[in-house]
């Protein structure tokens, strides 16, 4: 390893390495930089061809014209691709188990829409989880129709609710799209299950793609489970600083995610080079900070069960055999709990949810998650509120329920603050 020479291929995104080590050795060249240990920014909007044959062959390869050679398309403008992106994309494939390739996107929302939108066919059909993140939602609910496809929810935590939908449908559905653990209700659903599933279904032409944000990339691994996609808020745990905005498909074909790149060419949404940047220096310290997070939010659920103003808390770690199939369901795909908590008051009004909410002083009362300062929100007022109050009431989301992301702080301090709240409830 000292010599240059002797240094793992930075291309091989599948090195006998554990993933939190490959973001130090994959994707990057320092010797394409001046020996920079780190990646330099690369803040430009076009690059400059050495030759008018090489820019044809760039764009004959980048849009696959009958001239194109077959190689990877060269570096021409940023909104095809940039050196920090793909740094980025390629690190990320190298630490998510199963992985082939991967497309950035400057917002989980634009990776997930443009996901869909790139591979459903015109009047497709989708299944999706439901409850969902409420941007998801909105997409599915109130804009499927515009993009020509329909949107059918379902308790995907229930395989015999997802079976029955299936098997009802005279049309097959191209996509089912999970969220596990679902935002808010913590619900989770089994990949390898859905998987079975949808290869039954539709001529096996069916893709699963999983929202992988709430335990990512170090708890669970979707591909090892067979999904075929793989999406991200990298905005979340992924950049892990509240401080930008992205988001993240994977794929284990390479053919499904040109073609979600030709459509982020056409429709536009790139990372910036300076975002890439900021998530390639994060995903150094991921599995630190994701396993501290876990870490600290076992013990503020533990310690939130015994307050006699608390009804329910629901965090993976709590599940035990009693809870039949969700407690199969985690220890089977996944190796920790994240440090999502969702909690709910003895007090079912709004009041009291606002009065906890006023009263915290070290938590932050704000919504977003995965940052290493803890935040806390109302999810039926806040992420939530476009939701129906019928659909809100069917799946939980009651006045009471309260939503925690658990940072890096000291487990303690956090209890404490959450008490001392609590006591004015």
């Amino acid at each position: 390893m000292a010599g240059g020479d002797q240094r793992p291929d930075y291309k091989n995104p599948h090195l006998e390495l554990h993933p939190s080590t490959r973001p130090f050795v994959v994707g990057y060249d320092a010797k394409l930089s001046a020996m920079a240990i780190q990646p330099p920014v690369f803040r430009t909007s076009t690059f400059e061809f050495s030759s008018a044959e090489e820019g044809e062959e760039s764009f004959g390869n980048a849009y696959e014209l009958p001239n194109c050679s077959g190689k990877e398309p060269g570096l021409i403008y940023s909104r095809l691709n940039n050196p920090n992106m793909e740094i980025w994309e390629d690190r990320m494939v190298a630490v998510e188990s199963g992985a082939l390739c991967a497309a950035a996107f400057p917002s989980g929302m634009s990776a997930i829409t443009t996901m869909v939108i790139a591979l459903l066919v015109r009047g497709g059909r989708v299944l999706y989880t439901d409850p969902v993140y409420g941007g998801t939602y909105y997409f599915f609910r109130h804009l499927a129709e515009r993009f020509d496809f329909k949107a059918v929810p379902v308790d995907t935590s229930d395989l015999n609710k997802v079976g029955n939908v299936l098997a009802a449908s005279k049309e097959p559905f191209d996509m089912i799209f999970i969220e596990t653990p679902a935002n808010p209700t913590m619900a989770e659903t089994d990949i390898a299950g859905i998987v079975e599933l949808a290869r039954c279904h539709g001529e096996g032409k069916t893709l699963v793609a999983v929202d992988n944000t709430y335990l990512g990339p170090v708890f669970q691994y979707p591909f090892e489970l067979g999904a075929d996609l793989v999406v991200y808020s990298a905005t979340k745990f992924l950049g892990g600083h509240s401080d930008l905005i992205a988001g993240l498909v994977l794929a284990r074909s390479d053919n499904l995610i040109k073609q979600i790149k030709g459509y982020r060419t056409i429709l536009g949404p790139t990372i910036a080079a300076d975002t890439a940047w900021l998530l390639t220096r994060s995903l150094g310290t991921c599995w630190i900070r994701m396993e501290a997070q876990a870490k600290g939010a076992g013990k503020v659920a533990q310690a939130l069960v015994t307050h006699p103003k608390v009804d329910r808390v629901l965090f993976p770690g709590l599940l035990t055999p009693e809870d039949g199939n969700q407690y199969v369901i985690h220890q089977k795909q996944c190796s920790g709990p994240g440090s999502m908590i969702t909690f709910f008051l003895k007090d079912p009004k709004k009041s009291a949810a606002f009065r906890l909410l006023n009263a915290v002083r070290v938590c932050h009362l704000a919504v977003s998650l995965g940052g290493i300062e803890t935040l806390i929100e109302h999810p039926r007022t806040m992420t939530h509120s476009d939701m129906s109050p019928e659909d809100l009431d069917k799946c939980g989301i009651t006045h009471s329920m309260i939503r925690l992301s658990v940072g890096v702080e000291d487990a303690d301090d956090l209890i404490n603050d959450l008490f001392q709240a609590l006591n004015q409830v």
